[in-house]
């Protein structure tokens, strides 16, 4: 029997019709939104681009003119928004305005998509109407003074240092300053790690290295009231400043050395300063130690460390390795402790990459900082050509460190470690029977045959890359000599030809890596995390030789009974090439 279907009412359809169009008015809008959202986030995102193709482009040609001052540049005050096309792809993006000052960038207008993104003070963009509010996200590239404004904005200056009091600062001699332990003021310069400290009253940028770069005697003894007169001022002015890249950004000052004795000084101002005369590079001051947090602060690094104060006429105070200050006892000036360099340098120094945090792996996104040069590049060319001091270099697959150069064009490494017989063990032994250094007996024998082998795999193409006969100086050194005594290389107590050698006492790095200190950045600095090892240099007994130990101190070890670590020296030849990296712990050049 035929059965009658039963189909939609014309009010059923109606109500299916008017459900469809309730759910299109409610869903239009959203997907608008989100299309428009989109949209938009695409554009900025262009705009930023746009920026930072801007500023690298600059970067870049102010590192190729500071290396030749005949380059033309772009990037000048008489820069238009007709240089942008040359510098970076603007897609389908306009330039609408745009002013260089001949540092930075003052004014930048893009239109794109109908949108019109004008930059803020910040480093970002305010869109069509918007009001800048200085809240948006930091920037990471351009003048350092920027920078660090964008991510300290703490660090602001008034007329007496920081111009708002919180918990992440301190005034200090009318500037401000970092306090604490941020993960974010790494910065990289020269072949060194270093800390932003903060903003001086000048405006410029104050740096400390992130590591001890020599060991040495503060001065003679009974001088820890005449800084100007120091081993340590003469050695951070006349041996390390020269080695650094690109120096003439550093500024000259006077820096203060005022005596206390009490431990717990905070004091914000140098009122009885006992030096006179301007040098570049300097140690910090007890004040400053104690006002950043002490050994809660980033400038305990877990090493014995000199500073510039004096307890009194014989002793200047230190750091201990567990960060505590100590200026009554162990602290004459004769003493071998590390130095941490600090410096200050123009607010107006690119800075080209990098986000000031701490890694395994650094680039032009994360990592360090990168100040005043381009790590980008992939470098190749002579070694001796583009290394500087602490610049790392990775030779038969092995990481170093660069000492110095000779004057015959070889650049002498430090190994980044320590020889190791079993792996992932210090080997220890005595340094011999006195404490000459020879290549047939005691500590001179072991490194140019089972360590020389462990070096280069044992090949000798790779052994070919090492200059075999140069010549090792040792001159006795004592407590409280000058450096430049045990570096003395016109009468030496001994000269001897060998392949592989020991670092000298006063010599660049002769102290403990930050890189070893770290277990290669991946913990916090300390002194259980490296080994004590034997120098080159004599003592003034026979029986005696220099070594640096765990906690950042060079002290005399019996030849004969004391064990330490071996953390050789080798010589690369003049015309080794470097066929990549970048001297970076994390891009090393290879050669």
């Amino acid at each position: 029997m035929y059965k009658k279907h039963k189909g939609f009412t014309l009010i059923e359809l109606l109500a299916v019709i008017i459900i469809l169009a309730i759910v299109a008015l409610i869903a239009t809008p959203i997907v608008l939104d989100i299309i428009d959202d989109a949209r938009i986030s695409a554009v900025r995102s262009e705009a930023n681009m746009i920026l930072g193709g801007i500023n690298n482009y600059c970067a870049s040609e102010e590192m190729k003119y500071q290396l030749d001052n005949s380059y033309t540049r772009i990037c000048t005050s008489s820069m238009d928004k007709n240089d942008v096309p040359t510098m970076v792809n603007l897609g389908n993006a306009t330039i609408n305005e745009l002013v260089y000052d001949g540092e930075k960038l003052k004014t930048l207008v893009i239109t794109s998509n109908n949108h019109k993104f004008t930059l803020c003070p910040s480093g970002t963009f305010a869109m069509d109407d918007e009001e800048c509010d200085g809240g948006n996200v930091a920037i990471t590239t351009g003048p350092i003074k920027d920078v660090i404004l964008s991510n300290f904005p703490e660090l602001e200056l008034g007329e007496n240092g920081c111009k708002k009091t919180t918990e992440n600062n301190y005034s200090y001699s009318k500037g401000c300053y970092i306090k604490g332990n941020p993960n974010n003021n790494y910065i990289w310069y020269s072949g060194f790690l270093w800390r932003i400290m903060g903003i001086n009253a000048d405006e410029t940028i104050r740096l400390i290295t992130d590591e001890n770069v020599t060991t040495i005697p503060w001065g003679t003894v009974d001088t820890a009231e005449n800084w100007d007169g120091s081993h340590a001022k003469d050695w951070l002015n006349k041996y390390f400043y020269q080695r650094l890249k690109r120096n003439n950004i550093i500024k000259e000052e006077i820096w203060c050395s005022e005596t206390t004795t009490d431990r717990s000084s905070a004091r914000t101002t140098c009122t009885n300063n006992l030096s006179t005369q301007a040098a570049y590079v300097g140690l910090i001051t007890l004040d400053e130690y104690n006002l950043a947090g002490g050994s809660s602060s980033y400038l305990d690094i877990g090493q014995l460390q000199w500073i510039i104060t004096p307890y009194d006429g014989s002793r200047a105070w230190f750091m201990d390795y567990y960060g505590l200050p100590i200026g009554s006892t162990n602290s004459s000036v004769s003493f071998a402790y590390s130095l941490r360099a600090v410096i200050n340098v123009n607010s107006d120094v690119t800075i080209t990459g990098g986000n000031g945090t701490l890694g395994t792996t650094w680039s032009s996104e994360a990592g360090p900082y990168v100040l005043n040069e381009d790590k980008s590049i992939e470098v190749t060319g002579k070694l001796n050509a583009n290394a500087t001091s602490g610049e790392y270099v990775l030779f038969a697959e092995k990481k170093y460190r660069v000492v110095d150069k000779d004057s015959n064009g070889n650049t002498k490494l430090i190994l980044d470690g320590y020889y190791e017989e079993t792996k992932g063990t210090t080997y220890t032994m005595p340094y011999g029977s006195n404490n000459a250094f020879s290549k047939d007996t005691g500590i001179g024998q072991k490194l140019n045959r089972d360590v020389l082998n462990w070096l280069t795999n044992n090949d000798d193409i790779e052994k070919g890359k090492l200059v075999s006969d140069y010549t090792w100086y040792q001159k006795e050194f004592e407590d409280g000599y000058d450096y430049k005594i045990s570096l003395n290389e016109e009468s030496p107590t001994r000269s001897i030809q060998a392949t592989v050698g020991l670092i000298r006492v006063g010599e660049m790095l002769s102290g403990q890596s930050s890189s070893i200190l770290t277990n290669g950045y991946t913990s916090t600095s300390s002194h259980n995390n490296v080994a004590s090892y034997w120098a080159l240099t004599p003592y003034t007994s026979s029986s005696g030789v220099w070594n640096v130990r765990i906690v950042g101190r060079a002290t005399e070890g019996h030849v004969s009974f004391d064990t330490n670590g071996l953390r050789p020296v080798i010589v690369i030849n003049s015309d080794v090439i470097i066929t990549g990296g970048n001297g970076t712990w994390s891009n090393p050049y290879q050669i």
